[in-house]
């Protein structure tokens, strides 16, 4: 993982071009991510979930070898360059409310060291989200190795969006034909809700599948599903366990 601390620059749009070009150390501050920029302290003054910063990471590497970068999702727009090269990018970033466009999109990204140094610098904007900035970690390897971490996520959510889905279409047909047992209707639904989630977290297939789908939209899906859960878990119980689920829970 690339945890620890990064170059931090609040409210500022650098480039690559712009550290080459200017001294930057007067408004640099020393971040340790992953963490939110919630709170972190400039001025004597904490900030809050909304603006933009630059984060920039150099990295010593003594190989030649092609390596891979998995991009997290990162809050809630941003671009990456690397080595001075635009590699990756998510949303459209802005300094103000008008001017971003949020987006959720882990991705992973190949590169090829051209000297013993790599140059990682980040432009992350937020005006959506009550959180801003980087709150999970880069992860960077050899090519076959953030593959492999990739697509191990990727199957574990695929398989239990499968999994899931097949549970909670199988118990809302058994309540068609049964319909006194309302048992599995509401576990039909929660299976049903908890595999729509899985698209929508750690490495947000649906977002692959629709690079377009609104931000907004997909954020309210993944927060509803999680809230409609527990109620409908509370209703499962009391009509599986009647005796022993207090008429005050449900």
């Amino acid at each position: 993982t690339l945890d620890g601390q990064w170059e931090f620059y609040w409210n500022e749009f650098l480039s690559p071009e712009d550290f080459k070009k200017a001294d930057t150390s007067k408004s640099r501050e020393l971040i340790v991510l992953p963490r939110a920029w919630n709170k972190f302290m400039i001025n004597d003054k904490e900030l809050s979930g909304n603006g933009y910063a630059t984060y920039r990471l150099t990295i010593n590497n003594s190989g030649n070898d092609i390596l891979g970068i998995r991009i997290p999702r990162i809050f809630t727009s941003y671009k990456l360059w690397v080595n001075g090269k635009l590699t990756a990018s998510a949303g459209k970033t802005g300094t103000d409310i008008e001017n971003m466009t949020p987006q959720y999109l882990p991705q992973v990204k190949y590169i090829t060291p051209e000297n013993d140094v790599i140059e990682i610098v980040v432009q992350a904007s937020n005006f959506r989200h009550r959180s801003g900035g980087m709150l999970e970690s880069l992860h960077i390897g050899k090519a076959s190795q953030i593959d492999e971490l990739r697509t191990k996520n990727l199957a574990l959510e695929l398989f239990l969006f499968g999994s899931l889905f097949i549970i909670g279409f199988y118990h809302i047909a058994l309540y068609i034909f049964r319909t006194k047992d309302k048992s599995t209707l509401y576990f039909g639904i929660y299976s049903l809700l908890i595999s729509a989630r899985t698209l929508l977290v750690g490495e947000i297939y649906l977002i692959h599948l629709f690079p377009g789908f609104n931000w907004e939209i997909a954020h309210k899906m993944q927060t509803l599903a999680y809230y409609i859960g527990v109620p409908l878990v509370i209703l499962f119980l009391k009509s599986t366990f009647p005796d022993d689920v207090s008429e005050k829970a449900s």
